[in-house]
């Protein structure tokens, strides 16, 4: 190839570079600082204390002290553990929804025969509760009281299996969520 031919084959790339912004010519522009502030997030926290207390309910009513360590249930029984759980909740629109995880607590022969169940006292000035859907009316740190029910359902004669006898409920292995959810 010529000198010539190679010389303008260069000068047109510089031509091209140049045109779409890789070389050095450069058009007017101004940037500004937008003062606006800043936004910061918030939060959603539970705090569970081991503070809680076991009642054996079965016949309605406050109940009568139930140990798991010492006692145990048969069909027909419902038991309750009560404590108080704390909510500190910061941020406009904040909700919270409040669950109890068994996943881990019940054996396998146990699932379909015990009920774990959640109550949630959100009758606390400035709570409104929907479900286990708790409403903050401003925030701030809240003491709610819970109680998480055993209930081993009485069922008819001979209804319930007899691979359900003798088999450990990890009550350790009970969770409390707290998940921020949107209405």
């Amino acid at each position: 190839m010529k000198k010539t031919t190679k010389a303008t084959i260069a000068a047109a790339a510089a031509g091209v570079l140049l045109v779409t912004g890789a070389g050095t010519a450069a058009l007017w522009q101004q940037t500004e600082t937008v003062d606006a502030g800043t936004v910061e997030t918030g939060h959603l926290t539970l705090t569970v204390d081991d503070n809680g207390v076991w009642t054996d309910i079965s016949d309605g009513g406050a109940g009568v002290p139930f140990d798991p360590t010492t006692e145990q249930i048969v069909p027909g029984d419902v038991v309750a553990y009560t404590q108080t759980v704390r909510i500190d909740a910061k941020g406009k629109n904040i909700e919270g929804a409040l669950s109890v995880g068994t996943l881990q607590a019940l054996p396998p022969e146990l699932q379909d025969e015990i009920d774990l169940g959640l109550e949630i006292d959100a009758t606390a000035e400035g709570l409104t509760q929907a479900g286990n859907v708790i409403s903050f009316a401003e925030q701030g740190v809240y003491q709610v009281p819970v109680k998480i029910t055993v209930t081993f359902p009485a069922g008819t004669a001979a209804s319930t299996p007899t691979d359900t006898m003798d088999k450990p409920i990890d009550l350790d292995a009970l969770t409390l969520t707290l998940d921020q959810v949107r209405s």
